[in-house]
């Protein structure tokens, strides 16, 4: 056969084809634009009387306050790691956690009383009551909660709080209390790294300042006493030595103290400190031992000496006399990391800035009703095609049995 005959019989057939085709639509046309028109009515009138839906949204900058000054000066004072693993999350995700949690939306429902807002149909006003026995409880009101609110991070650094809500005025508020929220949860019921740190060491500056005061009225009063006036170069290195042990140890012990604030004792830090603590008490203990008669542990100890062997000076004066120059050490390590913290606690304060307050929109983001009716009547006119093929095909079932007895 020609190939050119051939061509042309196929594309007689495929013109045949789309031609039946086309008169199977014709055929049942009708019910293609019935079906298109309920459709289209049917979507139209239910878009009308769905509720509209009206968007409020706030945008939030999180500020990040940097630790790592304070952390490193800390933790440089003894040479040991301070923070190590304890900071995880950005101020970012931190602020989202926040935003998302429980304890935040309740604030909300309790300070707005959205219990009886969010459901209004069972709450009878005339009568201040509800209608139902059983009111609806704080998880209910979570969960309805939730359902309308959204808080994404846009990866720019900027937080979205949505809120959408059939009342416009109504969603604004809600967003807006979010953030007054998270400024009241950020400011009270939160205590940051550096605010415990701050709380610690304030608190111990205060102790050792008292124990300043007193260490060296005790010493004035037994120097005007005793007619003691100074000591020797020895003696004043003895004293010297065991201060700048007993600081050390009272360092640590600060140091200490401000990581069992956010951390257990499993911790290698604490771990750590803890060792250095024990060592240089033992050092302490060796130097302080009255042992004049076992000059092997002096030579042991190298250039300390034991306070017995202090020459021209009674052994309370120079307990004295060490004591305040521990105090003084410490007091001054401890009003130097105090002015650092509260520099940075300062810069903790602000975390987040609102770019753009919720305001109440007029325009409707749902329902959408012309893309509803345009949908709708996208999907009737292929359910009607469908279903007029479907038809044909039924009816050319039914009738090949008779066609074939005819023949």
């Amino acid at each position: 056969m020609d190939p050119k005959n051939q061509t042309d019989q196929i594309d007689q057939t495929d013109e045949i084809n789309l031609l039946d085709y086309w008169r199977v639509i014709w055929k049942r046309r009708l019910l293609i634009l019935l079906l298109f028109l309920i459709s289209v009515v049917a979507a139209a009138v239910i878009s009308l009387r769905m509720t509209p839906i009206y968007q409020a949204r706030a945008t939030l900058m999180p500020v990040e306050s940097s630790q790592s000054r304070f952390s490193g000066a800390l933790g440089a004072l003894q040479n040991i790691p301070f923070v190590g693993g304890a900071l995880g999350k950005t101020g970012t995700d931190k602020i989202v956690t926040i935003l998302n949690s429980r304890t935040l939306a309740e604030d909300v429902i309790k300070k707005m009383d959205l219990i009886k807002i969010l459901f209004k149909m069972n709450w009878d006003k005339e009568k201040g009551k509800w209608k139902a026995d059983k009111p609806p409880t704080m998880q209910d009101t979570l969960r309805g909660l939730q359902g309308i609110v959204k808080v994404a991070d846009d990866r720019k650094g900027l937080i979205s709080i949505t809120v959408e809500y059939e009342d416009p005025k109504l969603a604004a508020d809600i967003a807006n209390n979010y953030t007054a929220a998270l400024h009241q949860f950020l400011s009270e019921k939160t205590i940051s790294l550096v605010k415990r740190s701050r709380l610690f060491l304030e608190k111990q500056l205060a102790v050792t300042k008292v124990d300043l005061q007193r260490t060296e009225e005790d010493l004035k009063s037994y120097q005007m006493k005793k007619k003691v006036v100074a000591m020797d170069a020895q003696a004043q290195g003895v004293i010297k030595t065991l201060a700048d042990l007993k600081a050390q140890i009272m360092a640590r012990e600060v140091q200490l103290g401000v990581l069992k604030e956010f951390t257990t004792k499993a911790n290698p830090d604490v771990q750590r400190i803890e060792d250095e603590i024990r060592e240089l008490q033992k050092q302490l203990k060796r130097l302080e031992t009255q042992d004049a008669q076992n000059p092997t542990r002096n030579e042991s100890i190298g250039a300390f000496f034991s306070l017995s062997e202090a020459p021209s000076i009674g052994l309370q004066y120079a307990r004295l006399q060490r004591d305040v120059l521990v105090q003084q050490k410490i007091f001054e390590l401890l009003t130097q990391q105090y002015e650092l913290a509260k520099i940075e606690e300062a810069k903790d304060d602000l975390t987040f800035q609102v770019i753009d307050p919720a305001i109440p929109l007029e325009k409707r983001i749902k329902p959408k009703r012309t893309q509803n009716v345009l949908l709708a009547g996208v999907v009737s006119l292929f359910l009607g095609i469908f279903l007029v093929f479907f038809l044909e095909y039924l009816a050319k079932q039914k009738s090949q049995p008779n066609d074939q007895i005819t023949l």
